[in-house]
């Protein structure tokens, strides 16, 4: 087991040794020179050699002083490069963000142009995926993630609250000038896409939002919640609706860009509570003020 000595009694040797004087070492470390006169005495017990002749004045190294100093100060001069070195590839890294490829696809990417714009110094990498990745594992700094409330062991930001409405290309609205929603919808291809959590009885779909759309109108009734195609993932869904391929229960977060342009247009005005879009990071992360600059973007965007 390596047995090193105590730091303080290295720094106060290697400060005093470099200026020659307990005084100017005394005023680099904020301590009285008599702390530092103290440390070098620590020192000088543990290896039984006098490091310093202190008579006459000024003090001078002795040759077990000259022996250890050098190996010190080069040991201290490139702790500081390295240590350095690491905090500007931290300060000029990536700013490393986990979120789903839903929200990478449907809201990131189209506004990258608009971060690179206003954020020229800081690049973003997007890793997209459906796992929960784990913070503390050091690969990402910041996580976005969709759930019903915070996490209790991460500092959370919330940055849109969500909830599902149908939408389809205005192509397929072009035959049905009275815009009867009740119709339509019963009438064109429904899209459905897989909830990631299986078991959740809460799940935003077809199901769930007829039970909504009936407390408005009892025609709804009507509406058979079951047909239609079914994909895996919600962006596909998005996509399909916007290819004219039928009407999408989408996220309002995710579809707010292509609704604006006229890409997709909103069927009915009756929709169903979606999950919260957080942002979340370690509350001791280095990267503290980054993380903070993302989040004021996102929630300005």
């Amino acid at each position: 087991m390596r047995k090193l000595p105590p730091l303080n009694a290295l720094r106060a040797f290697e400060t005093a040794a470099r200026h020659l004087s307990f005084k100017a070492a005394a005023e680099e470390l904020c301590v009285t020179p008599t702390a530092v006169s103290h440390q070098i005495k620590l020192l000088e017990q543990l290896t039984g050699q006098q490091l310093f002749r202190r008579r006459p004045r000024p003090i001078s190294l002795t040759p077990a002083g000259s022996q250890l100093f050098p190996v010190l100060r080069d040991g201290f001069d490139s702790f500081t490069t390295t240590v350095a070195a690491l905090s500007d590839e931290t300060e000029n890294a990536p700013l490393r963000v986990s979120t789903t490829t839903g929200f990478a696809s449907r809201w990131l990417l189209p506004r990258l142009g608009d971060w690179n714009e206003q954020h020229p110094d800081l690049s973003l990498e997007l890793i997209a995926t459906e796992q929960v990745v784990d913070l503390r594992g050091g690969e990402i700094d910041m996580a976005i993630r969709y759930a019903k409330k915070p996490p209790s062991n991460l500092d959370a930001v919330a940055l849109f609250e969500d909830h599902f409405l149908p939408v389809c290309s205005p192509r397929l609205l072009e035959n049905w000038p009275a815009k009867d929603w009740v119709e339509v919808i019963s009438k064109l291809p429904l899209l459905h896409f897989r909830w990631k959590q299986q078991d959740d009885p809460d799940a935003p779909g077809w199901t769930s939002w007829q039970a909504m759309a009936r407390l408005i109108d009892q025609r709804a009734e009507t509406i058979d919640p079951g047909r239609g195609s079914t994909l895996s993932e919600e962006h596909m869904a998005i996509e399909a609706a916007i290819a004219g391929q039928g009407i999408a229960l989408a996220s309002s977060v995710l579809v707010e860009r292509e609704l604006k342009m006229g890409l997709l247009q909103r069927v009915s005005d009756v929709s169903i509570p979606g999950r919260t879009f957080f942002a979340v990071s370690l509350a001791t992360t280095p990267r503290k003020q980054l993380i903070d600059r993302f989040i004021e973007w996102a929630k300005q965007t």
